[in-house]
């Protein structure tokens, strides 16, 4: 279980994902009585969501068996939040994340899930809307009003308090482009075959 809690202090989802998909297949072989549901699967569905990957979660979910399911109240109340997730009803996976004390290794990751969600939800906020009403800003990011205006304030958001609406700040995202040699010799054979024909 160190290679758990490495990967989860590092923020290596996808590793950690990867690893428990070697791990189940180990235990499907040889089962071992010393690994937890808890400290094993907790982990698992959750690097699924956290790589939102919510097919795979859902699909573990539905290969667990009963008796794990129904043994562990804490692995439910985490695909009760994967399954608000499936159903796009951010504001009650926000309220399922801060309602209940996690164990210390699930805290970490459930933490990082509410901040990944908001800040992907501010991304697509801040594409698909040109004016939005504060209220339901409020409620895709989970957090009180006066911390949600605080923080788009901080992002550039333009904030009119006299319609409650917000005028989002579009987010540039810069492409990386290389310039490498390989990258010049490719254009060189291009144009060189299309000099050619």
């Amino acid at each position: 279980m160190d290679t758990i809690k490495a990967h989860i202090e590092s923020h290596e989802y996808a590793a950690l994902v990867n690893f428990c998909e070697d791990l189940e297949l180990q235990l499907a072989l040889t089962p071992n009585t010393n690994i937890t549901p808890e400290d094993f699967y907790g982990p698992f569905l959750l690097g699924y969501l956290l790589e939102q990957d919510l097919p795979s979660a859902r699909f573990l979910w539905k290969r667990l068996p009963d008796s794990i399911k129904s043994s562990s109240k804490e692995l439910r109340a985490i695909w009760d939040v994967g399954a608000a997730l499936w159903q796009r009803e951010y504001e009650n996976v926000y309220e399922l994340i801060g309602s209940k004390t996690w164990s210390p290794i699930i805290a970490p990751l459930m933490e990082q899930l509410a901040d990944n969600l908001r800040e992907r939800m501010l991304n697509l906020l801040s594409e698909a809307y040109s004016s939005i009403v504060i209220d339901d800003v409020v409620k895709y990011l989970g957090l009180p009003r006066e911390k949600v205006l605080t923080i788009l304030e901080e992002r550039g958001w333009e904030i009119d308090l006299s319609s409650n609406t917000l005028q989002p700040k579009k987010t540039v995202q810069e492409i990386q482009q290389s310039t490498s040699l390989a990258n010049f010799s490719q254009l060189t054979d291009l144009v060189i075959h299309l000099e050619k024909s």
